[in-house]
């Protein structure tokens, strides 16, 4: 299979190290406004740069797309109308309305499509979801949920970008922490009402760099979620989760491999690594590499997970919860 990117920064970086496991796939070309940044691409996964996007969609069987947030809409149009499977990277646009349009645009073309929220393939929520989900540990009551990470367009990220409105959109929330509300969503199932309140502690236009959301679930269970960029360049990102359930307790310390821990009455336990890798797969039966997944999906003519419809429903939950903030943390129902 011929794969090829558009943008050949720091996230595409991520998914061709993931493509490298998958056996009979190659990176052939990219393409990036940078053409430094495409040259050292193609010297360290292959292939070589391309004059245009153009050129990289008719060269290839299936198209990432990881260029800044607000290039998605018409990089995706032009892999969709040319019929190729495509993966794009998360957030998908700046705008709900955007994001919607792009989801009926493969839809109408007929396209295998998967986005970027690579957290629904780690092993420490996977493994979590399937034990909130037995009955043994009875309902769901709360989620507490803390992300973190330095500003990003700092350290090995570089993405300077981030600090631009036009090409970000927004900030922490929309383009970090789209993963939590999907996340979120996931675990709680829908969502009936969305409260958020944002600040802007580094003085960015239109970038904040905390928000504060409150969740509640139809089912009644609610979920508080904090996120930040912030200046600690030692600390790299961060997730720390609290799952209470009425007869369990579960505790993510890590966002991937871990540690998770849990209580019960009478017992408790701690999973990490390999061990929680092994344990969630016997759990769904899945892998840990989103891209050996969309891969599969590709070869298989079977429709990819998470798709754009999934992630219509976390940009839902976002849009909701920036409408919040700007009218002082009223409460919005993202159905609305």
């Amino acid at each position: 299979m011929r794969i090829g990117f558009l943008g050949a920064g720091f996230i595409a970086r991520y998914h061709a190290r993931n493509l490298a496991e998958v056996s009979d796939v190659d990176v052939v070309t990219c393409f990036d406004i940078d053409g430094e940044r495409a040259a050292a691409f193609a010297d360290a996964f292959g292939g070589a740069p391309a004059a245009s996007a153009e050129e990289v969609i008719a060269a290839c069987d299936a198209v990432y797309v990881c260029a800044w947030t607000a290039a998605h809409p018409e990089l995706v149009e032009a892999v969709a109308a040319a019929g190729k499977p495509l993966f794009c990277e998360k957030p998908l646009a700046i705008s709900l309305p955007l994001v919607t349009a792009m989801a009926e645009a493969v839809e109408d073309a007929g396209v295998i499509n998967q986005v970027g929220l690579v957290l629904r393939r780690s092993p420490a929520f996977r493994w979590v979801r399937h034990q909130i989900s037995q009955s043994s540990a009875g309902p769901l009551m709360s989620i507490v949920f803390r992300d973190d990470q330095y500003l990003p367009i700092q350290g090995f990220y570089g993405s300077t970008w981030r600090v631009d409105k036009d090409k970000a959109g927004s900030g922490a929330l929309l383009e970090h922490s789209i993963h939590d509300l999907d996340l979120l969503r996931w675990m709680m199932g829908p969502i009936a009402s969305v409260s958020a309140r944002t600040e802007n502690w580094h003085g960015h236009d239109g970038i904040e760099d905390q928000a504060v959301a409150w969740l509640s679930a139809e089912s009644g269970a609610a979920a508080t979620l904090v996120s930040i960029w912030h200046d600690l360049l030692d600390r790299p990102s961060q997730r720390r989760v609290e799952v209470f359930c009425r007869d369990a307790y579960f505790h993510i310390e890590g966002d991937w491999n871990g540690p998770v821990r849990w209580e019960r009455n009478g017992s408790s336990g701690e999973l990490a690594g390999r061990d929680l890798a092994e344990a969630a797969a016997r759990c769904d039966g899945e892998g840990h590499n989103p891209d050996a997944a969309f891969v599969e999906a590709v070869r298989s003519g079977r429709p990819a997970h998470p798709d754009f419809g999934v992630a219509v429903e976390a940009h839902r939950l976002c849009a909701a919860a920036y409408r919040s903030a700007a009218e002082d943390g009223r409460p919005i129902n993202p159905q609305r």
